[in-house]
């Protein structure tokens, strides 16, 4: 049987280095950030059924000391859930996978969930062997200062997992998805949410504005007890465990940017 490396590739504040997202590289939108990657991401990473994967955060390497300042208010990390300065990101995974068959790069925002059984999905399921991408087409979006949410299905969403022969990969192998995440449904595929599970959750904060469209193109629904039951499938808390985010304008001055 074919060995499995299942990574989680996520970007902190990695892009920010570029004119447009400068902002992520500031001491408030990192504190920020950080809360929210906490309140939600993490609690869906430790809350896998199955804790066989490794998830890379990538940070901006200028960065380093405002992120390992942040990190030092919240209890340690598991060791399977670490913070890496972009440099170093390709240099991880190579360490990763060294001596695996495939590597399984999962894609997630730092401010989004997956559900608690999607490390346990990937190792479960058997793709043909030209595969090159798994998609999830089916979620829901949680509207996290209203407290209300909706289902939701997307063709090429931001939330699909890439497939690799690791001694490719090491080589410089990349799947090329130029237009980005609508680009990967065009790639050899195949749909994970085919049963109608709904494997990812897009939360929508206070500060991500280009995901406040989100909010006008959706009917939300806002009874708690169903909402409760969902958010136990992605990290096991209810909506006031997680606390009730203050409704406040979006400041679109400061915070322009969604990574």
């Amino acid at each position: 049987m074919l060995t499995k490396r299942i990574v989680f590739g996520i970007e902190f504040n990695s892009r920010s280095t570029r004119p447009a997202w400068k902002i992520g590289l500031t001491a408030g939108w990192i504190h920020y950030r950080m809360s929210v990657f906490m309140k939600y991401t993490m609690k869906s990473l430790k809350k896998q059924t199955n804790q066989d994967f490794v998830a890379l955060i990538q940070y901006a390497d200028c960065t380093e000391f405002l992120i390992k300042q942040e990190l030092g208010k919240y209890e340690p990390l598991p060791e399977n859930i670490q913070f890496v300065p972009a440099s170093k990101y390709q240099e991880n995974i190579a360490q990763l996978i060294t001596g695996f068959d495939r590597l399984y790069l999962v894609r997630l925002d730092c401010d989004d969930m997956y559900h608690k059984s999607i490390v346990q999905q990937l190792r479960d399921f058997r793709p043909k062997s030209s595969t090159q991408a798994l998609i999830n087409q089916k979620g829901y979006i949680y509207d996290a200062v209203r407290q209300r949410f909706t289902a939701t299905r997307h063709q090429s969403p931001p939330f699909y997992t890439l497939i690799y022969k690791s001694e490719e990969y090491l080589k410089g192998k990349r799947h090329a998805i130029p237009g980005g995440h609508r680009y990967v449904i065009k790639l050899k595929h195949e749909i994970l949410t085919k049963k109608g599970n709904r494997n990812y959750m897009i939360v929508v904060h206070k500060r991500n504005t280009l995901n406040q469209n989100l909010l006008r193109k959706a009917v939300f629904h806002s009874n708690r007890i169903k909402l409760d039951l969902i958010l136990k499938n992605f990290c096991k808390e209810t909506a006031a465990e997680i606390g009730l985010e203050p409704h406040q304008p979006v400041n679109t001055t400061q915070d322009m940017v969604s990574q």
